[in-house]
C-alpha cells in the first residue's frame, strides 16, 4: 500500500490545463508582438546587423541609430537606419569633401557610388536648424546624409538599439 503525505502531491503546474492554454497564448503573443520590433540590416553601412525597435522619442542623442522615411534616387527602400551624426543646434562643417560636427570628423564624401554614377553632395557650413538631422552611416560608402541632405525630425519612425 502506497501511503501520500498530506501536502505533498506530485503534480505540478505542468500537469494543469491552463498551463497549456497560458503558455500557448505567450508563445502567440510574443511571436506577433517581436517581428515588429527587430530590424536585421545586410548593408555594411552600419557596423552591426541586428537591432530592437523602441518607439521614437526626441530629442535624439548623437550616435543614436534611427530608422526613417527618406525617398532616395539611390537607395533600395525609402526605409533607412542610419546613426545620427548632428542634430539640431549642433554647428556641421563641410570642408574639402570632409564632414565635420561641433570639429569631430564624421567622414568624407566620395565622388562616385559602386556603379560609377557620380554622387551629389550636400554642403551646409553653420548650425544645424531645429527638426532637422544629419544622418551618416559607418562605413564609408554608406548613402546618408553627406549626399541627400538634412532629414526632417518628423521622418524618424523608430530609435534602434543594436543587438548584434
Amino acid at each position: 500500500m502506497i501511503s501520500r503525505v498530506p501536502g505533498n502531491t506530485r503534480s505540478g503546474f505542468r500537469d494543469r490545463p491552463w498551463f497549456a492554454v497560458v503558455f500557448l497564448a505567450t508563445v502567440l503573443t510574443i511571436g506577433l508582438w517581436l517581428p515588429g520590433r527587430i530590424s536585421v540590416t545586410s548593408s555594411p553601412s552600419l557596423d552591426h546587423r541586428v537591432f530592437f525597435l523602441t518607439r521614437a522619442r526626441p530629442p535624439y542623442e548623437l550616435g543614436s541609430y534611427l530608422l526613417f522615411r527618406k525617398k532616395t534616387d539611390h537607395a533600395i527602400s525609402d526605409l533607412l537606419l542610419k546613426k545620427l551624426g548632428c542634430g539640431p543646434g549642433d554647428r556641421l562643417t563641410v570642408s574639402n569633401d570632409a564632414y565635420f560636427c561641433n570639429k569631430r570628423f564624421l567622414g568624407r564624401a566620395l565622388e562616385q557610388d559602386s556603379m560609377g554614377r557620380r554622387l551629389p553632395h550636400f554642403i551646409f557650413n553653420g548650425t544645424i536648424p531645429a527638426d532637422n538631422l544629419f544622418m551618416i552611416g559607418e562605413h564609408e560608402r554608406s548613402y546618408d546624409s553627406r549626399y541627400f541632405g538634412f532629414i526632417d525630425a518628423e521622418s524618424v519612425l523608430k530609435t534602434a538599439h543594436p543587438l548584434w
